[in-house]
């Protein structure tokens, strides 16, 4: 399948590691330009030197929390590599988990910031930086599985990804006028630095975990990103592509009477 990505340009925050750099690696396979955006100066450039064998790639680190950051991240993009088509908004973080009524309202505020107020940031930018350029594109931000059967303790993060699905709906609706389309990847259980002291080792079953019993690798969440980011979907807009093994199609068992 051609997915016609060929020279296009994307922007993939959180793109240092984990699901962020696999994203990276898998548009520039596809021929695709790509800006690589994290927190931290020395995670960008170490991830731009790993994959820059794969294609055309720079880095500039943001905070997507912060409103000039993403704006800057935006139009040095469009000035060095000459456009946008594609935001892949997938830039998250793993606070203190705790019940709501010990959650500290900095944690609550610092999640909110970067899953929910970070993807609107970065789909908002994305969208007037395509609109001033009369250039369809698309944008693919980052749900969970949290957003529809929430972790204990994880109030913040299950209230921010829910917030990332009806944010993703209303993008689309609001940006469908100028050809961008915006759709979301809800994953579950993924392999990455942020998970990887909650999960056994890799091909180990995992008891309860779904059909497949086990958790992905960042690439198979990459893959469903790609084709969201692709010209294989123009008539795919506002919707969550749950990938998670299986795991929220099968009941829980009761116990045995």
């Amino acid at each position: 399948m051609d997915l016609r990505l060929r020279g296009k340009v994307a922007i993939v925050t959180g793109g240092s590691r984990g699901i962020g750099r696999a994203a990276a690696a898998a548009l520039l396979k596809e021929g695709a330009s790509v800006m690589v955006s994290s927190l931290r100066e020395e995670s960008v450039q170490a991830a731009v030197r790993e994959i820059s064998g794969l294609g055309r790639v720079e880095g500039i680190a943001c905070d997507v929390a912060v409103e000039e950051q993403v704006a800057r991240l935006v139009g040095e993009t469009v000035r060095r590599l000459g456009g946008l088509d594609v935001m892949v908004a997938n830039a998250g973080i793993a606070g203190t988990y705790a019940n709501l009524a010990d959650m500290p309202t900095p944690e609550f505020d610092r999640m909110i910031a970067v899953h929910l107020r970070g993807t609107f940031l970065c789909g908002r930018e994305a969208a007037r930086a395509m609109r001033a350029a009369k250039r369809p594109g698309r944008i693919v931000t980052i749900a969970s599985t949290s957003a529809y059967e929430c972790d204990p303790g994880g109030g913040h993060y299950n209230a921010a990804k829910a917030g990332v699905v009806g944010l993703t709906r209303s993008m689309a609706i609001d940006f469908a006028a100028w050809g961008i389309r915006v759709n979301s990847v809800a994953p579950g259980w993924v392999y990455t630095d942020m998970s990887k002291t909650d999960l056994p080792k890799r091909g180990v079953p995992i008891e309860n975990l779904g059909v497949l019993a086990r958790a992905a690798d960042p690439e198979e969440i990459a893959a469903a990103i790609l084709f969201l980011a692709s010209g294989a979907c123009d008539f795919l807009t506002g919707a969550v592509l749950i990938v998670d093994g299986g795991q929220m199609i099968v009941a829980p068992k009761l116990p045995a009477s």
